[in-house]
């Protein structure tokens, strides 16, 4: 059990590196507030179809919604300074629980329906 979770930490953290990055790129294509749930999307159904089983594939998606949420504001402000991570995060809110139940959701059922085990 133990393997199962600190596989899916570090699942989740090069997840989280792959979704600042796809959520950046959605910044810049105008995305704007869709950029970051797009992004850990896309990454959940990659988590889900790299992940053992459905739990272990949610707490990966839940972990990498977390870390995506928090830190966008940081990468946000290298690219365009701190006034428009602040304003977008005023502007949308913090987006915690969205990419949380995205991730979490989409890991576990593209495990479940997709994965083929």
């Amino acid at each position: 059990m133990a393997d199962e979770i600190g596989g899916a930490i570090v699942l989740s953290v090069i997840a989280t590196i792959i979704a600042l990055i796809l959520g950046i790129i959605g910044l810049f294509l105008n995305l704007n507030w869709l950029s970051f749930p797009i992004a850990v999307l896309i990454v959940a159904i990659g988590l889900g179809l790299l992940s053992n089983d459905f739990v272990s594939a949610g707490i990966a998606g839940a972990i990498t919604g977390f870390l995506t949420a928090f830190l966008k504001g940081f990468v946000i402000s290298i690219f365009w300074g701190g006034w428009a991570a602040t304003i977008l995060n005023n502007a949308i809110g913090g987006q915690y629980l969205l990419l949380i139940f995205v991730g979490a959701i989409f890991a576990a059922g593209s495990n479940m329906f997709l994965s083929g085990r």
